[in-house]
């Protein structure tokens, strides 16, 4: 069932996709010949005007078919003979669909579980800003050179990619009313033994069985799989990721020593020996922020924040993807996609929560299929956009058979990143 729900989560996301190109070649005047929903062969279509809609078997995706997209047409009204505007509006508008829907989705969140604020509600215990003057009630606005626009997510982003070393951070001062500049010095949390493994949420709340396993992480090494269970750790039993946590960083006198981990995996006990658990810190600010619920306006400010923050923070991930900050074994592609909305789908929590968290997820998603979109990759929009800034520059059109060339290229090295990630999530989640 979640396999299903997200498969169908994901075709509509591209969906959304190619009704941006619909809707843009139509308002153009390009010739449409086709408008599919998903793909595979035909089990239903209609023509309407000189557009066929259809219907396909395999639910995942879709397609706009266009009039001299690929090869050359004599049709005044084909995608090839259009000025390059024209073309970019079209190309473009697959993108702007994915982040225009990614914005509705966030305020449908948003309006039902509320959003968080800039305004610090407490400085704890011996937090930064605290040191460095900023007091409750005043209002978080930068932080390293990056003005912060949705605060939950960006706070952890920042820390994710936080080296420790002196930021500049702004504030507003509400007691003297004005913006201040400081310089701070991240602080650290408290070394915390881990194994390498997500949990699953039961009833609000992690349990011991296994959701998802890290790369090169102690239990992935010693061949524990997701959905294992573990029920021990040496000799002591555990049933939830806190008691797993208590055991590593509390119970244990040596906190370095290696244990033995016990699951349990379709009935069978299985027990795996010498798993050294590693140490783990994060940077921290010490601070809560305000959470409310909003009007319509202020919902609408806080999603419209959220897009923002959300395609920064695409952007600096593939930065660090390739400044080596986030290894490649870490990039997921469709399985991985696949694997977390299903897992989201089959938590034990009630159908309203399931819902909102997958609308949460599908917001996310199709932000980031819209900006990867932009990325001047062959066989993606972003590689057309950068073709059509060329022809515009050197005052015609490049030959139709060398763009359609570079996107067959850009098609086999696109097909053979997608076979990479396979490598990654096939591990985390087929097995």
């Amino acid at each position: 069932m979640g396999v299903l729900v997200a498969l169908l989560a994901l075709s509509l996301l591209i969906f959304i996709h190619e009704l941006g190109h619909f809707l843009a070649a139509k308002a153009v005047g390009i010739k449409v010949l086709e408008f599919s929903l998903f793909m595979g062969p035909k089990l239903f279509s209609i023509k309407k005007g000189e557009t066929v809609y259809a219907l396909r078997l395999i639910p995942m995706g879709g397609y706009v078919k266009m009039e001299g997209e690929e090869e050359s047409s004599d049709d005044p009204r084909a995608f090839s003979n259009q000025l390059p505007g024209k073309k970019a509006l079209v190309v473009s508008a697959g993108p702007i669909m994915n982040i225009l829907f990614a914005f509705i989705f966030a305020m449908i969140f948003l309006t039902s579980t509320g959003f968080y604020t800039t305004k610090i509600t407490e400085l704890i215990g011996d937090s930064p800003l605290k040191k460095a003057g900023v007091e409750v009630g005043d209002l978080f606005l930068s932080y390293g050179g990056r003005k912060i626009y949705d605060p939950a997510s960006d706070i952890n982003i920042f820390m994710y990619g936080e080296d420790g070393t002196d930021k500049e951070i702004v504030y507003y001062d509400t007691s003297a009313g004005r913006k201040v500049t400081k310089t701070i010095t991240p602080g650290r949390t408290a070394t915390r033994y881990r194994l390498g493994f997500t949990a699953r949420v039961v009833d609000n709340m992690g349990s011991n069985i296994i959701e998802m396993v890290e790369i090169d992480s102690p239990l992935e090494k010693a061949g524990v799989k997701r959905e294992d269970k573990v029920i021990r750790l040496d000799d002591t039993e555990v049933s939830t990721t806190q008691g797993i946590s208590t055991y590593l960083n509390v119970t244990r006198p040596d906190k370095e020593a290696p244990v033995t981990v016990t699951v349990e995996r379709n009935g069978e006990i299985l027990t795996f020996e010498n798993i050294k658990p590693f140490a783990d810190f994060s940077y921290t600010l010490g601070l809560d922020l305000e959470h409310k619920q909003g009007n319509f306006f202020e919902v609408a400010k806080a999603s419209f924040r959220y897009s923002v923050s959300t395609i920064r923070n695409v952007l600096i991930s593939l930065k660090w993807l390739f400044n080596g900050t986030i290894s490649f074994k870490e990039l997921s592609g469709p399985v991985g996609i696949i694997g977390t909305v299903g897992s989201v789908v089959e938590t034990k929590q009630p159908a309203r929560e399931i819902l909102l968290n997958l609308i949460y997820l599908c917001s996310y998603i199709s932000i980031n299929l819209g900006i990867m979109n932009l990325v001047p990759f062959p066989a993606l929009d972003g590689s057309m956009l950068l073709i059509l800034l060329i022809e515009k520059i050197r005052g015609k059109p490049l030959p139709q058979e060398k763009v359609g060339m570079v996107s067959m290229i850009g098609f086999v090295l696109l097909i053979c990143v997608l076979i990479a990630t396979l490598f990654n999530d096939i591990p985390r989640w087929l097995m």
